[in-house]
């Protein structure tokens, strides 16, 4: 309703100062196509606050108001549904369940891939058949399913890594040469270069061609080398300088003679800018703390915070079920592989997340403040992989070195999960 109000306030200045003359003019022009109307060039005139355009504007701006609001929630109602149909994933009705999930996680279609993602969690968590066909189809191209599944989610969580990498080492633009056109040189009118020193003193000319070159190349060779002008510069006598400062001293104050030097110019214009920054207008410019990290972490333009999370939960789910629904332990063996990239990916995301500069625009960044570096959805993303960690650590501790894994490596997985150290 504050909208519809403000809408009825602000709508009838708006249309009668910036609208009314242009939906005029196009609306004349379009009824003349169709009836016989006098040449009237111009509206009638009416106050901007007139009660028709009053009423006009309240009604029409609580309508668009609901319009927007309406089509808001039904968006969100839609997209906030489970990928799933009578109670099962959407990909099994297919003819081919497994592979229709594989081309959903390997689409560049975001949303697709957002809601394979999505989806594959839900089969990791909820039902077993899609799991044990997950771990059974061996015999697939490309690899077996789970192995392309792990390396969808795999790509997925070291897409973090590779982020920051790429922001902290940019690669140079590779430059492309321009392949010149081969031009067809015009006849020669001198003659060719000498192939003898240059620092041996020429042989003096024996025919007027040599003349003529020599006293060319001899008054080049003078210009060349000849010191440019000296430009006439302003320069004052010590008493004009000393007048100037005597004149100075009684005209200006200190303080004012502080506020024109180039340093008190310079912290003036700096005053100015960080206030502007921290008003509500300097917000668009301010690259704060918090988007920065985002940006680099979860991606542009779109974040994979969620798909990030679903390929982190349904490779710890998928590993755990392993242990009693993998028929042909295919999945033991890539334990080692998880532990590993789960450790990188954490240690990586939080060592940036401290080493990351502040830029100078985040007026409002405050280090020693509770949190000053923790960000929420960067935060969501580390505890997801360490609760995927110590579910792996749990799941697979007693095998931990028959599957390849170490004891440092063990060790530091604990350290990193927030468990006890441990052999």
């Amino acid at each position: 309703m504050a909208r519809a109000l403000f809408m009825s306030m602000a709508g009838p200045i708006l249309y009668a100062l910036f609208l009314r003359r242009t939906a005029w003019s196009w609306t004349l022009f379009s009824a003349r196509l169709i009836w016989d109307l006098p040449k009237a060039s111009e509206p009638t005139t009416i106050p901007p606050y007139h009660i028709s355009l009053i009423l006009r504007s309240a009604t029409s701006g609580f309508l668009l108001v609901v319009l927007w609001e309406f089509s808001n929630a039904a968006f969100s109602s839609f997209v906030a549904q489970e990928p799933l149909k009578s109670g099962e994933p959407l990909t099994s009705e297919s003819r081919d369940p497994n592979g229709s999930l594989l081309n959903g996680l390997n689409s560049r279609k975001e949303v697709s891939k957002k809601f394979a993602f999505w989806e594959l969690y839900l089969i990791s968590s909820q039902s077993e058949l899609r799991r044990m066909s997950i771990f059974s189809d061996i015999d697939r191209a490309g690899g077996a399913t789970w192995t392309q599944v792990m390396q969808a989610c795999l790509a997925m969580i070291e897409g973090v890594r590779n982020r920051i990498s790429d922001f902290e080492n940019p690669q140079p633009a590779p430059t492309q040469q321009q392949q010149q056109p081969n031009v067809q040189s015009l006849p020669r009118l001198s003659a060719p270069l000498r192939q003898e020193s240059v620092l041996t003193n020429s042989p003096a000319p024996t025919n007027s061609r040599e003349r003529i070159e020599s006293t060319v190349g001899t008054v080049t060779k003078s210009l060349g080398q000849s010191r440019p002008s000296q430009q006439p510069t302003l320069s004052l006598s010590p008493r004009a300088k000393k007048y100037l400062g005597v004149a100075r001293d009684r005209l200006l104050t200190q303080k004012q003679q502080e506020a024109v030097s180039p340093a008190g110019f310079t912290a003036t214009v700096n005053y100015y800018l960080m206030q502007f920054l921290r008003s509500q207008f300097g917000g668009p410019f301010r690259q704060t703390y918090r988007r920065r990290v985002c940006a680099v972490v979860l991606g542009t333009r779109y974040s994979d915070l969620v798909a990030i999370v679903d390929a982190v939960e349904s490779l710890t789910c998928l590993a755990e079920a392993s242990l009693k629904e993998d028929p042909f332990g295919i999945v033991c063996k890539d334990v080692p592989l998880l532990v590993r990239t789960f450790v990188n990916s954490i240690t990586g995301t939080r060592a940036f997340a401290q080493r990351l500069a502040i830029h100078w625009t985040d007026v409002d960044f405050d280090e020693r403040s509770a949190g000053g570096r923790e960000v929420e959805d960067v935060e969501i993303v580390v505890e997801a992989l360490r609760k995927g960690l110590r579910t792996l650590l749990t799941s697979f501790g007693n095998y931990a070195f028959d599957i390849g894994l170490g004891v440092g490596e063990v060790n530091l997985a604990r350290r990193v999960a927030g468990m006890e150290d441990g052999g």
